[in-house]
């Protein structure tokens, strides 16, 4: 590998890093925000949040039971697994520390000071106030460093790369927090016989939330939270930032300020088209549809690193199918 592939790299995940664990820590804000809003006795599935982040092989291994406090231990701070909101920190500090000449140097003192909270608040035993008090400063910390970045860096070809792996990664996870609505968290109300829809409801405002879009969802498409409409947003909408294919029109935006970038292009415009050909007015098998665009996601990553990192091994999916 070059010396400048080498550097787009690292730049790339240091940009993927930093966006997985935010959205991790929006990932379980999520499942712990329906605590609050959902009656006392319902029981809240924490398992799924463990298929969704395609890890359950590395969880069985390490924990005997799917309880809240394990699941919240493996997907924010245990060090062995690769995905957790800890790890993700701390690849992204050692990718940002081999390129540290790219970027201001403030930049990386802002991923350091990131990592160094992260590895003392992470520790131990959190109350659930506790937790969303220090999942909520690991979302500001990264909003910061990226405003940063993005007002004080060089906005050439390390900063294309960042955001290349920025989005990416978000689109991702984009579609990880809209699949925990289509999993079974609630199977007690489902195998019930009472009105789902006000529940249904309160799963889609959390969802919304944890993006930072309800109010924007209600300035686009109105008071109500009808699934088909909810779905329309997240997954169409191109002017949320967190929406897939604003994700998808920014990686494009990328890919055209970069040379040969024929390849990653084609993959980007092919999945754009097939989202504009989806009929959320009418059911969908959710799952099976997010599950999709994760592969899509996938082919798209393994053509950037072809086109540019020289790396041959594909990247498949983190969710388990």
């Amino acid at each position: 590998m070059s010396t400048l592939s080498r550097v787009a790299e690292r730049i790339y995940w240091t940009g993927r890093y930093i966006e997985r664990a935010e959205s991790t820590a929006r990932l379980i804000s999520v499942n712990a925000n329906l605590l609050f809003d959902f009656p006392k006795r319902t029981t809240l599935g924490w398992r799924p949040l463990v298929e969704i982040v395609g890890a359950p092989d590395g969880f069985d291994e390490r924990y005997n039971a799917a309880t809240e406090q394990n699941v919240v231990r493996f997907l924010a701070s245990d060090s062995e697994n690769p995905g957790s909101i800890l790890s993700s920190i701390e690849n992204a500090r050692e990718n940002a520390r081999t390129v540290r000449d790219q970027m201001p140097r403030f930049g990386f003192e802002l991923i350091n000071e990131l990592y160094l909270y992260a590895a003392d608040a992470l520790t131990g035993s959190l109350s659930r106030l506790r937790r969303a008090e220090v999942l909520g400063e690991i979302t500001g910390q990264v909003q910061r460093l990226e405003g940063f970045l993005s007002a004080n860096m060089a906005h050439g070809a390390p900063w294309i790369f960042f955001r290349l792996g920025n989005h990416l990664e978000r689109a991702d996870m984009t579609t990880r927090l809209i699949d925990v609505r289509s999993s079974d968290l609630f199977a007690d109300l489902y195998e019930s016989d009472r009105d789902l829809s006000p529940y249904q409801e309160i799963q889609w405002r959390s969802v919304l939330r944890s993006l930072y879009g309800l109010q924007t969802y209600r300035a686009a498409m109105g008071q109500g939270l009808e699934e088909d409409q909810v779905l329309r947003f997240l997954f169409t909408d191109p002017e949320f930032p967190r929406s897939y294919a604003r994700c998808l029109m920014s990686i494009r935006t990328s890919l055209r300020s970069l040379a040969r970038s024929e390849r990653p292009l084609r993959s980007a415009n092919r999945i754009l088209r097939q989202l504009a050909k989806v009929e959320f007015d009418e059911p969908i098998d959710l799952h099976s549809f997010v599950d999709a665009c994760q592969v899509d996601l996938a082919d798209l990553h393994n053509e950037i690193g072809k086109t540019y990192f020289y790396f041959r091994p594909r990247l498949t999916r983190r969710k388990k199918t």
